[in-house]
This record gives structure tokens, C-alpha cells and sequence, in this order.
């Protein structure tokens, strides 16, 4: 349904090699599809307002996510930290406040969309500094909030889920601000595609279970124990590989031998396609990896999740039975097996589709942007 109005819309996220960005994307094409005659700009805002920091601070990001998880495990959204932190956070809006009012003047959007806390705090600020009547709208792009999401100045929240509209209340939002929506995804992933079509663009045969494994957009976990595991299974299967930026990973692959078909690509612009033709998902839960698995009602074995937000999207996921977790290449497997199992039998697999059934949202992106049409200021 097109809206009767324009608008002038920011989409603010934090690094291109995110979740934050891809649903960044999907909202401003949304906006644009819903109100025609809108102008939407997507702008990365941690590099526009610290761009010198924004490389040195993902780097060292990801370098305790991969060397020491333990201590992101004890930093993410613990009430201590959340207020030990509050005079630091306050302190990085003042810096960034000039760069953030530049960006809003050149702009001049009536609705700005947050998918990610950092610039929600810096344009709160603003909100709160300077009075500007707009509408600052949050987007959760994981299905557990944490707290440093939580502002008086943002005027809407738009939640994953029930389990996340209840924990933004217990952080003190009122409930008229929050709108369960979903998380953001490609429209793309709304539809079924044409299998053969599918099959032959990739390469892939028909009639055989495809195992698709990815690790995020940096390639993360123990892909290569998991596939060395799958192609020792006895089962005839076909193996998508998706490596994202990590290129090692991509030339192991494309390097070993197999005796299973095993297809490697590093990014690909259709994950909606290999999702549609795929059996089951060896993932990391990030948010809107898994929005896109429930979307296609694609079974999902989770495996090394990222300590904080990843875990909690694991542990509602699993409590949903809309995935199983799995810990290391053994349990991996097994996991497969199972569903494999459960497909060719059509017994047990119903519990699956029940379960992504009452999460997927694959419209959230369309009904986020309608939202934001019709919450910004006359």
C-alpha cells in the first residue's frame, strides 16, 4: 500500500560489515517503495562523526570477540557497567555533537531511524540539546534488547519480538512507544524463488539435501571442523559454503578437495535464493541472519554464538524450538543428521515450522517504513 505523503528520512547505522547496516538499507528502500517522492539518506554514523576512531574501535572490538569473548560476555548490558559508563557515554555525545547537527542540518529529515544504539544516544542528545521538533525512531536489530538502547528523547521503539517489547518496559519505556515489528530484512526474503532456477544459477544439484554454513559477515566459528565433519557423512549431500570477508576461509576451501560437492563463495548479493533451495542453516545467531532463516522457514543449527547479544538471540531462538544449538563439529553434525532426518520422514519438522512460524516477521522492513511515515512530525 502506498502512503499519501512524503518524507524526509535519516537511516543512521555503524559499520558496512554489520546486521545494523543491512537493516539500515532495507528500511530506507522501504520508505522510499511505501511513500514515493521521499528522501531517504543511509549514512554510516560513527564514521561520520568519529572518523578517525570508527577502524580502531572495530579492530579492537574484534579482537576480544575473538580472543577474549569471556570479557564481552561481562561488559554486555550489565546494569553496573550501563551505569559506571553513563558520564562516558555523555561525554562522547558532547564530542560528536557538532558532527551529529551537521549531519541533521544537511539532512533536515523529520524522522530519523536508528539501527543501532550508538547513534540513537548521539541523536537523543541532540533531541534534548537543542529541542528540534523530528522523530527519532529506535529499530532492534537483535531479539533481546540491552539497555544502552534505552533514551526518554526516542519517540518509538520497534521491538523483535513479545520477549523484547517486555524487556524494554522492565527498562523503564512506556508501552505506547513500542511496536512489535520484527527485525528488518530484505523484502526479497518474503517470497519463494523458482528451485530449478536456483539450483542451476549456483551450481547445485537437485534431489540432494543442501547443508548451507555461514559465520556472520566475518566468516566466524569452527567452519572448517564443521565441514570436514560433513564430508565424512555417509549421507549424499551438497555443502554451501558462505565465507564473507574472511578470505582464508575462502581459499581453504576452495583449495581442499571433498568428496562431497561443496560450493564456496565469498559475499553473495542473493543469500534469499541459496536460502530458499536450502535444507538447513549452520549459522551464528546474529539478528538479522536468523530474521532472514525464519523468513524462509529454513531450520537452523546454531553454533558459536557472540557472548551477549548473539547468546540471547540463541537462548530465546532455541526456547521457540525454532533452532537447535550445537556445540563444536560432532554436535554440528548430529544436529544435521537429525533435521535431514526430519525432512525426509516429514516427522518432527513441523515442530520446527512451528516455532519460526511465531518469529518470522519477513514484512518488518514494509511495516516499520509505513510506521515512520505516519509518526513523522505534519
Amino acid at each position: 500500500m502506498l502512503m499519501s505523503r512524503s518524507i524526509r528520512a535519516l537511516v543512521l547505522y555503524i559499520t558496512e560489515s554489520s546486521g545494523h547496516y543491512h537493516a539500515a538499507r532495507s528500511i530506507a528502500r522501504s520508505i522510499a517503495s511505501v511513500a514515493p517522492g521521499s528522501v531517504v539518506a543511509c549514512v554510516n554514523a560513527f564514521r561520520f562523526v568519529f572518523p578517525v576512531s570508527e577502524r580502531i574501535i572495530h579492530k579492537l572490538y574484534m579482537t576480544i570477540i575473538k580472543r577474549s569473548p569471556g570479557i564481552w560476555e561481562r561488559l554486555y548490558d550489565n546494569p553496573r557497567v550501563v551505569s559506571r559508563t553513563n558520564r562516558i557515554r555523555q561525554a562522547i555525545h558532547r564530542l560528536g555533537m557538532r558532527r551529529i547537527g551537521r549531519l541533521i542540518e544537511q539532512n533536515r529529515p523529520e524522522v530519523v531511524v536508528c539501527t543501532q544504539a550508538f547513534p540513537c544516544g548521539l541523536v537523543a542528545e541532540y533531541k534534548r540539546r537543542t529541542h528540534r521538533p523530528l522523530t527519532l525512531i529506535a529499530v532492534l536489530t537483535d531479539f533481546v534488547p540491552h539497555s544502552f538502547w534505552v533514551y526518554d528523547e526516542v519517540d518509538y521503539f520497534f521491538a523483535s519480538c513479545e520477549e523484547a517489547r517486555e524487556k524494554l518496559r522492565a527498562d523503564g519505556v512506556p508501552r505506547d512507544k513500542i511496536f512489535v515489528s520484527g527485525i528488518p530484512i530484505d523484502t526479497s526474503f518474503s517470497y519463494r524463488k523458482p528451485v530449478k532456477e536456483v539450483l542451476e544459477r549456483f551450481g547445485l544439484a537437485s534431489g540432494l539435501p543442501i547443508v548451507m554454513i555461514m559465520g556472520g559477515g566475518h566468516g566466524l566459528g569452527p567452519i572448517r571442523g564443521v565441514i570436514k565433519k560433513l564430508d565424512e557423512s555417509p549421507v549424499r549431500l551438497q555443502i554451501v559454503l558462505v565465507c564473507g570477508i574472511n578470505k582464508g576461509l575462502f581459499r581453504w576451501a576452495r583449495a581442499r578437495r571433498f568428496r562431497h560437492k561443496v560450493a564456496v563463495f565469498e559475499y553473495v548479493d542473493r543469500i534469499d535464493e541459496l536460502m530458499s533451495v536450502a535444507s538447513v542453516l549452520v549459522t551464528k545467531p546474529g539478528g538479522i541472519t536468523t530474521a532472514e532463516a525464519l523468513a524462509m522457514m529454513l531450520p537452523m543449527v546454531i553454533m558459536s554464538p557472540i557472548p551477549g547479544q548473539e547468546t540471547r538471540n540463541t537462548q530465546l531462538l532455541v526456547k521457540h524450538e525454532a533452532a537447535v544449538r550445537a556445540e563444536g563439529p560432532q554436535e554440528v553434525l548430529a544436529a544435521i543428521m537429525d533435521i535431514l532426518l526430519m525432512h525426509k520422514r516429514r516427522h518432527g519438522i513441523f515442530s520446527f515450522w512451528f516455532g519460526m512460524n511465531r518469529l518470522a516477521r519477513p514484512h518488518a522492513a514494509t511495516d516499520i517504513a509505513k510506521l515512520c511515515v505516519r509518526c513523522a512530525p505534519c
